[in-house]
């Protein structure tokens, strides 16, 4: 397909919202979702499939919190956010770790490492995860005299790697033990998020923060991640103009063909506002893989 320069590049897989802001890629503005749930309280869980913009969607939010307002230009959240403060972010991705208890840990350890020597922290490879990040924790509201923000993007993958091994309750503990530090700490946390594909209920991980909220199927954020139909016929109109024409069908016939191939997700019952997974519809707008 032709591509016209211009229409906004679309963003196959980019998972940094400063990638997607700097170099114009087509970004569907999600951002006063962002600033109500950033706004609504501090500890908060999102469960979506996969490739479903949880890791982009948790990147726009450390940038948020980072005060990186030049990002932001042009979106919703300018007209919502006057202080643009900068908060310290830890942010920990857990989707590409080894299916090994070792393997959480190693990554952990080289994570805290990193932000230990941001910090200026001494690190102990033989200290507990846990304390070690109690007191990153500490250390970075020390230093900024802000609170601190907590990211952990895809929370379960390790833990569905290892589910029905040996490995699975080792790697439990690893998390119990992190996770549990995140309640005591309240006063120097502003927000934690946390992502994943696993109903959190469904674990005795979050058993110590027991005012964790699932927003999973909250009507309020149901559209916090995913594409709408209202955003398709928006923000998508002219690349779906631009892919009925390359396909020689109509623009009608174009929508109803990715409506009957990539909609149908819904999250909640009092919002049933009908959603693409961006993954597979930003692939097939791209590439014309949709079939006859």
């Amino acid at each position: 397909m032709a591509h016209t320069n211009s229409l906004p590049r679309l963003p196959f897989d980019i998972q940094s919202f400063q990638r997607v802001r700097e170099n114009g890629y087509l970004y569907v503005d999600k951002t006063d979702l962002i600033y109500d749930l950033v706004h609504s309280g501090i500890y908060v869980f999102l469960s979506r499939p996969r490739r479903f913009g949880k890791s982009l969607l948790c990147d726009t939010l450390r940038c948020y919190f980072e005060g990186r307002k030049e990002l932001f230009e042009g979106l919703k959240i300018m007209d919502l956010e006057t202080e643009w403060r900068q908060h310290p972010v830890i942010r920990l991705d857990m989707s590409g770790i080894d299916a090994t208890s070792e393997g959480l840990q190693a990554n952990l350890d080289d994570v805290l490492s990193g932000y230990e020597r941001q910090y200026g922290l001494e690190t102990n490879h033989n200290a507990k995860i846990s304390i070690r990040f109690k007191n990153l924790v500490l250390e970075a509201y020390k230093q900024t005299g802000q609170q601190v923000v907590v990211l952990i993007d895809e929370y379960d993958r390790p833990l569905q790697q290892t589910w029905q091994t040996d490995e699975h309750q080792r790697t439990k503990e690893i998390y119990r033990s992190l996770l549990k530090m995140l309640k005591p700490l309240g006063d120097y946390l502003r927000f934690v998020f946390l992502t994943g594909i696993t109903k959190f209920t469904q674990l005795s991980l979050f058993s110590s923060i027991n005012n964790l909220r699932n927003i999973s199927f909250d009507g309020r954020y149901a559209a916090l991640c995913g594409i709408t139909e209202e955003e398709l016929h928006t923000c998508l109109a002219d690349h779906i103009a631009q892919l009925a024409q390359a396909r020689g069908m109509t623009v009608e016939e174009t929508y109803a063909r990715l409506k009957a191939n990539y909609d149908g997700y819904h999250f909640s019952d009092e919002n049933m506002v009908d959603l693409y997974n961006p993954f597979s519809l930003l692939n097939a707008i791209g590439s014309e893989r949709i079939s006859n």
